[in-house]
């Protein structure tokens, strides 16, 4: 179950991944030893802040990029070493890192920290003190960190880890205020409705400028969501629970309480919208979102699970099987008319997100018709005006969209032109050659007509001679 309304205890997990690290690549592999005089012993360590991080139910753990970071003490015992004699005569270190997920390639990324990440053990104790965090989730595109230990042993120039271990996801902001600015502006990414051309709109993942030009199709499988939010290219991601449930039907499935379905499948757009606008005012969750995938797929699992970390909010709930799904919710399947009739009545949902409330269709054709001209003008310049800006953001999004194809375009047409001249002055090169090989090959012929010629001459010379 992926929820993240529930206060969790803070543990340090096992840590066995990469670590790029100012341009390197660090592999931890912990060998659960630490060597002394040819032999692996045992030993137990044991991570302790001094001070909690606190818990939100909004955002989990979280921190202040201005606060130091509680101070980390690390203790290390080797069995049967009580009085740390074994420990004194080794050169153990304990280094942090402040990391975040690499989505691409699956590996964390360090983003540094402020003060000194690395601490000596004394008496079987290592305590690292006077740390910031070097950024906050805002400018990582609200991404969480993690802290990361790492325990090393040092022995004739060389370092080999002993044991690695991670904390829990840590959101670090900058000020109050500008959390619940970032927490506000998540949720409303949720809540405002999308443009109806978003589901028919063929997306596509392009790697980044530094790695090799590929194009990753978004379709409607588990993998063509990875893809869509993990693409650096696609800047404006719509987190919206419809459009997941109708671009990606074949691996996201909406359900609803029991009192909010509905069989018609207008009434339950108009009621899944209703919901999202009272979430702030209503903390009874109405909505769940079931990500349909290969439980054996650990890579898949761990990427699906990275990505439902920007949902973070109080409406809907989030689950990967779907016996954790808790009784009482329905599940929607009619999602081929949803995708005709969201179109429709994309109009309503703009409205109703100003705080105009609508009633089903059944229920507001009567009123309609008995004052056709009391709202109508009121109505349709509202509609118009939300339209008009709808259609401003997605003119600005085309404009991006088309000034990062045209920089895509750009390279690729100057590395097939680079190309083209390399190959160009490659052929020039060998017809060069070819033409001196033909020329030395013309010279040798000549210079064998021209020795032939002159030992006729010399044959002739001497037979007249003789005779």
């Amino acid at each position: 179950m992926l929820s993240f309304n529930e206060v969790v205890k803070w543990e340090w997990l096992p840590f066995n991944n990469n670590i790029v690290h100012n341009g390197q690549t660090l592999r931890i592999e912990a060998s659960k030893v630490i060597k002394y005089q040819n032999s692996n012993q045992g030993y137990e360590l044991d991570l302790k802040l001094w001070k909690p991080f606190p818990f939100s139910t909004n955002i989990g753990w979280n921190w202040h990029k201005s606060w130091n970071i509680p101070e980390l003490e690390c203790q290390l015992k080797i069995d049967n070493d009580l009085d740390h004699h074994i420990l004194n005569t080794l050169t153990i270190v304990a280094n942090l890192y402040i990391v975040k997920h690499n989505y691409d390639k699956m590996e964390m990324e360090s983003i540094g920290c402020k003060g000194s990440p690395e601490g000596v053990f004394r008496n079987g104790i290592s305590i690292l003190r006077q740390l910031k965090f070097n950024t906050t989730s805002y400018k990582n595109e609200y991404q969480k960190f993690q802290i990361v230990v790492v325990i090393s042993q040092i022995s004739s120039s060389q370092q080999s880890v002993i044991d690695a271990k991670c904390s829990p996801y840590i959101f670090v902001d900058s000020r109050k205020h500008a959390r619940q600015q970032a927490l506000n502006n998540n949720i409303q990414l949720i809540i405002d409705p999308f443009l109806p051309e978003n589901l028919d709109k063929e997306f596509v993942k392009k790697e980044r400028k530094n790695q090799p030009k590929s194009l990753l199709k978004v379709d409607n499988t588990i993998q063509g969501l990875i893809n869509y939010f993990t693409a650096p290219n696609i800047r404006h991601k719509i987190k919206h629970p419809l459009f997941l449930a109708i671009k990606f039907d074949k691996c996201v499935k909406l359900y609803l309480k029991k009192q909010y379905f509905a069989k018609n499948s207008k009434d339950v757009i108009l009621k899944v919208q209703s919901i999202l606008m009272k979430s702030r005012q209503d903390t009874d969750k109405g909505m769940a979102l079931l990500f349909q995938i290969d439980q054996t797929n650990e890579l898949e699992f761990k990427k699906v699970y990275e990505i439902t970390q920007i949902f973070e909010n109080d409406i809907f709930m989030l689950y990967t099987k779907q016996d954790q799904i808790p009784e009482g919710y329905t599940p929607i399947e009619d999602i081929s008319r949803m995708k005709y009739h969201y179109k429709q009545l994309y109009p309503n949902l703009i409205n109703q997100k100003s705080g105009v409330s609508f009633q089903s269709e059944n229920q507001e054709e009567q009123p309609i018709l008995k004052q056709p001209k009391l709202n109508e003008k009121d109505y349709e310049n509202q509609i118009d005006t939300h339209l008009q800006i709808k259609q401003c953001q997605q003119q600005i999004q085309q404009q991006e969209d088309y000034n990062y194809n045209q920089n895509f375009n750009y390279n690729n047409e100057f590395w097939s032109y680079y190309n083209q001249q390399q190959q160009q002055q490659q052929q020039q090169q060998q017809l060069q050659i070819q033409q001196q090989q033909q020329w030395f090959n013309n010279m040798q012929q000549q210079l064998y007509q021209q020795h032939q010629y002159y030992m006729m001459q010399q044959q002739q010379y001497q037979y007249n001679r003789f005779y």
